[in-house]
């Protein structure tokens, strides 16, 4: 019901463009914060492959936010096709931060995983300020496994 509500809560959000990008102040990150003023040393080329997309284009159709606190998101740094190919938290081992309720964030791409979370099937490549990975869509802010307006990878 909670989830529910919010899933609406966040379409009003977006219907109205109320959605707030995420404030550098309001993310946290694992042990590998990047520093203010610095730039994340995220491979060029990591991103998954989505038709239509470019690893430069970084345009927000529909922000999205996550329900729990301290949502890992994950790579694999020393194996990028494995955690892209099929993402799980043992393909993707490498925690880049954590996503907390109001920070919001873009969906790059959505694709099965390997691994299935509280009966969600899916995982999304998100894309924020400081870092970017793989989050299991069961902790994303809406009320379908499937997110709209996002591409599969």
């Amino acid at each position: 019901m909670r989830k529910a509500l919010l899933g609406v809560l966040m379409a009003l959000a977006a219907v109205f463009a109320l959605a707030p990008l995420a404030d550098a102040g309001q993310l946290e990150t694992a042990a590998s914060t990047v520093p203010a003023g610095a730039v994340d040393t995220v491979t060029s080329g990591s991103r998954p492959a989505v038709a239509g997309k470019v690893e430069g284009d970084v345009s927000i159709k529909r922000a999205f936010t996550t329900w729990a606190t301290n949502v890992n998101v994950r790579h694999n740094d020393s194996n990028l096709t494995t955690c892209g190919m099929s993402p799980s938290t043992a393909n993707c081992p490498n925690i880049r931060g954590q996503v907390n309720p109001g920070v919001s964030f873009e969906v790059w791409c959505q694709k099965v995983g390997s691994q299935t979370v509280g009966g969600n099937p899916y995982w999304v490549y998100i894309i924020l300020p400081n870092f970017e990975g793989w989050m299991a869509s069961y902790y994303v802010d809406y009320p379908d496994d499937v997110l709209p307006d996002t591409r599969s990878c």
